[in-house]
């Protein structure tokens, strides 16, 4: 009965709240796409509009984009760990 009483807690968590039930490395996953995709998306548009005479402010703008970018990799790496594949996790 406890086991029920749970689970009907949980849908309505769920449906209230607009989340989705996944595992933990999904939800890792999606808050990294939202919270670090664009440095990359940035760092391919900077490579492409490279000019061999670029002032600080483009300088700096590269590698800060490459900084999130590194970051980004390096954090999805860790999502996909082993213990996040059997984990629970809510996400928007």
């Amino acid at each position: 009965m406890k086991q029920i009483q749970n689970v009907f807690y949980m849908v309505i968590i769920v449906i209230l709240t607009n989340c989705s039930v996944g595992k933990k490395e999904e939800a890792c996953k999606y808050y990294l796409e939202r919270d670090y995709k664009f440095y990359c998306n940035g760092l391919a548009l900077s490579v492409a509009t490279y000019k061999e005479d670029r002032n600080l402010a483009q300088v700096i703008t590269s590698n800060i984009t490459l900084v999130g970018c590194a970051t980004y990799f390096k954090k999805k790496k860790e999502c996909e760990s082993e213990e996040n594949q059997y984990l629970p996790g809510f996400y928007e």
